[in-house]
């Protein structure tokens, strides 16, 4: 033990951490929080080990090329922050960190995640963006208790039918992978508030409708020509963004939307709006650029609460008369 409490020492000396990290033997006995952010640290200790009552441990913004082993003895840790590192694999000893809640893995070189990760069963917060991971096992079902899951910018071209176990689950980001389909499992989310499904090549959606307590969905950048369930069962849904797909039209579904404050629907194919559009009187913000429409539908003169509407590039459309807009783009 001597011998590891030297060792760290050393290390401590060796990186100019004095001022962050005691030398102190009972220091470093009671030590509860560490924060090792923007350090220029290149490597851990194996004796972070003897930090046994860790339970915040904050190394991002580093350049950590791996993890040491014994990181997995740190057993009582709950907070393990290693974003923007270099990490290209991540220790099979973490799945012994049994009491972590929150794993922030974002901006490292990850392409695959050890299976052992999955034993983290008390994990609420995972958050794996801005990596190169092109595959998750079925293991992920075993996080019951996620309440925030980020995946997005990553080279996933499926995904693992894991998500019905996930209840409590209130913000998955699927944006910016490889998708060309969603698995079924994610319409059994119940506490689902955003879903953010950008940058993917999904063609169809499995059905939404059990979401009613969704409040954001971001859909564009896709290849969808409609949406295929009824959107109306999205009753609190405040965010709808659409903008680059191959819509022709829009379901008249949407006009029942009553809480709806922002609907962007730029870059498709659109050659009208729905008819009662002007039902949607908690809109705010309404974006129809770059689309082929010729006439806005009378009711958008209804919408007593729009701030903002976006209508360049398309066939001639005229600002309405009888709304006063914060803004309007014109051509």
């Amino acid at each position: 033990m001597k011998n590891d409490i030297d060792n760290f020492v050393r290390w401590v000396k060796s990186n100019h951490l004095e001022a962050t990290v005691s030398t102190n033997i009972d220091d470093i006995n009671m030590m509860t929080h560490l924060d090792l952010s923007k350090k220029k640290i290149r490597e851990l200790p194996e004796s972070i080990h003897i930090l046994k009552n860790l339970s915040v441990l904050k190394l991002s913004n580093n350049r950590l090329s791996k993890l040491p082993e014994s990181i997995g003895n740190l057993k009582n840790l709950k907070n393990l922050q290693c974003e923007n590192n270099l990490l290209d694999e991540i220790p099979s000893s973490i799945g012994n960190l049994t009491k972590l809640m929150i794993l922030n893995l974002n901006g490292n070189r990850l392409k695959e995640l050890p299976e052992e990760l999955y034993n983290l069963t008390n994990l609420t917060r995972l958050t794996l963006a801005a990596n190169k991971i092109n595959s998750l096992s079925e293991g992920l079902k075993k996080l019951t208790k996620l309440l925030y899951l980020s995946l997005d910018t990553n080279e996933l071209e499926e995904l693992p039918d894991a998500f019905a176990s996930m209840k409590s689950l209130y913000y998955l980001d699927i944006s910016f992978n490889h998708l060309n389909f969603l698995p079924e499992s994610i319409s059994a989310i119940e506490e689902l508030e955003t879903l953010l499904l950008e940058g993917n090549e999904l063609k169809n959606l499995p059905s939404l409708e059990s979401h009613d307590m969704l409040m954001k969905l971001d859909l564009s950048d896709n290849s969808l020509k409609s949406l295929d369930f009824n959107i109306s069962k999205i009753e609190d849904l405040k965010i709808l963004i659409l903008d680059n797909n191959l819509l022709k039209k829009l379901p008249d579904e949407i006009c029942k939307l009553k809480n709806l404050t922002n609907l962007s629907v730029s870059s498709n194919s659109l050659i009208c709006l729905p008819e009662k559009i002007g039902t949607l009187q908690k809109l705010e913000e309404l974006d129809v650029e770059d689309n082929n429409i010729k006439n806005l539908p009378k009711s958008i003169e209804e919408l007593k609460n729009l701030k903002n509407l976006y209508i360049m590039n398309n066939l001639g459309i005229k600002k309405p008369e009888n709304l006063e807009l914060k803004f309007c783009d014109m051509n």
